[in-house]
């Protein structure tokens, strides 16, 4: 099964329906569903994402954005950063500790790929990374399928 790690930036497309970035980040949550392929996020991310939705944890906003990470939780799982990950970023020449903790988490459950808008944050990685419209041309190949979302 393919591993992918969703950073946190599709995250918020796909539960904040942002803009022109919301499709391709429900496309990935939909195939996804479908058994394609894992969704991973850390636990680290989803307390950024929640302060996100949340608007920095405003009180009218925050039982939205626990339901909306509810939601998320059906098709994406979650692996929490441990000693040996909060060590390897560290210890790592990334700029970025966030990205660089992320990195390791998606190292940790052996990701194929890790999905993102800003490819940048993880110039250093060794594991692949894709854009959500990479990702899925990479899928159509691989699989020789088309992941094109009919409209009804």
């Amino acid at each position: 099964m393919i591993r992918v790690l969703v950073d946190s930036n599709v995250l918020v497309d796909f539960l904040a329906r942002r803009g022109d970035f919301y499709e391709l980040a429900r496309k990935l949550m939909v195939f996804a569903e479908m058994g394609d392929y894992e969704l991973w996020m850390s636990s680290s991310q989803v307390t950024d994402v929640f302060y996100v939705l949340s608007n920095g944890g405003r009180p009218s906003c925050v039982s939205a954005a626990r339901d909306a990470l509810r939601a998320l939780r059906r098709f994406v799982r979650v692996c929490a950063p441990g000693e040996r990950e909060v060590d390897r970023a560290l210890d790592s020449d990334w700029p970025d500790f966030e990205d660089a903790l992320v990195y390791q988490v998606a190292t940790s459950i052996d990701a194929s790929v890790i999905v993102t808008r800003n490819a940048r944050d993880f110039e250093r990685s060794a594991i692949p990374v894709r854009t959500p419209e990479e990702f899925f041309s990479w899928m159509e190949r691989r699989n020789r399928v088309s992941y094109a979302v009919i409209e009804l």
